[in-house]
């Protein structure tokens, strides 16, 4: 549509919120749209009342933290807005505080779009604090934030993982490494409500031996515990022989997973075996022999279930970290929710 449009109209379209959905993508004018374009303060003033428009997207439009944080003051009033996408707009963490600041009190969006954003790790954990307040965001985009989704940024998240909405999660394209799935595979193993965890492009981690091979094998020890998630995508990140067993010595004691993507296909490896045996309807073994399973998994499933018994014992609530329970003096529920990120 851009194409056969003057860039005045397109302007113009731009304004006028008068259609559920509006796609403003920088990427169509190249060079030629500037922040300024789209004066972002009468754009947000407009959008706090306007009661048609139920998709933003913003893409590279040079906008940045001051933008952001106007966006985030009308989505404090607007209550019809479900989709918000801020693809390559560098808001920075200014940007995302304001925005994790409206999450505390919005109860309309649905679908947050933050990638490529600049966010650092302490962004990433503010927004994780505003996530467990919330109880309307189902899917949450975070790709192309390098310096932001890293193991720290992923540890906040996934301390929080369980107390959140969230059915869809994207970390692709950013530094996540073993640490970081290891995180992740600890909240998954009692999270009830993801059903989708995109992770292609990890430029950090690769699942051939190691620290990489053992965080794969938390993955899959997750796998055994969870009974929501339903596709996990790994493009493009490097698996090896022992991670296809593991993956496949798992199967049979999970049978939600049903879509599986990795990165290389070639049957010599045995991917596109694997991916198809995910696909197919499985009769889930009940009392599966530890045993039988690879001693890493096993090991994993050993240290959460010795947690879990331990915290029960003492009355503690406790993750499924194997790091077990700890003692803390009496904390309101603010500090517990903060305490989980530290």
């Amino acid at each position: 549509m851009c194409d056969i449009m003057t860039y005045g109209d397109f302007l113009k379209a731009a304004h006028q919120q008068d259609t559920p959905t509006l796609n403003i993508d920088g990427s169509y004018w190249g060079g030629v749209l500037q922040a300024k374009d789209i004066d972002m303060e009468s754009f947000a003033t407009k959008l706090s009342t306007n009661r048609t428009l139920t998709s933003l997207t913003l893409n590279r439009t040079k906008h940045t933290t001051a933008a952001a944080k106007q966006l985030a003051e009308a989505l404090l009033t607007n209550n019809t807005l479900t989709s918000l996408a801020l693809r390559g707009n560098k808001i920075q963490d200014g940007g995302v505080i304001a925005l994790a600041a409206t999450l505390k009190v919005n109860t309309t969006l649905k679908s947050l779009e933050i990638s490529a954003a600049g966010l650092s790790a302490a962004g990433i954990k503010e927004l994780s604090f505003a996530l467990q307040l919330n109880r309307s965001l189902e899917h949450l985009d975070l790709r192309g934030n390098f310096e932001g989704v890293t193991d720290a940024g992923v540890k906040s998240l996934a301390a929080v993982l369980g107390n959140t909405s969230l059915t869809s999660l994207d970390l692709s394209h950013s530094n996540v490494g073993p640490a970081g799935i290891t995180y992740l595979a600890e909240a998954l193993a009692t999270n009830r409500t993801l059903k989708t965890l995109l992770l292609q492009d990890l430029r950090k981690v690769a699942f051939v031996s190691g620290k990489g091979l053992d965080s794969f094998a938390a993955l899959c020890a997750a796998l055994v515990r969870n009974a929501t998630l339903t596709s996990i995508d790994l493009s493009l990140v490097r698996l090896e022989k022992e991670a296809v067993q593991f993956l496949e010595a798992v199967l049979p004691m999970n049978i939600t997973l049903l879509s599986l993507t990795v990165g290389d296909a070639s049957p010599g490896k045995g991917f596109r075996e694997l991916m198809s045996k995910v696909k197919q309807p499985r009769q889930k073994i009940e009392n599966f022999p530890a045993a039988e399973l690879p001693p890493a998994i096993a090991a994993w499933l050993d240290m959460w279930t010795t947690a879990a018994t331990a915290a029960a014992a003492a009355g503690v609530a406790v993750s499924a970290s194997p790091a077990g329970p700890k003692k803390r003096k009496r904390m309101t529920e603010a500090d517990r929710l903060r305490a989980a990120m530290e």
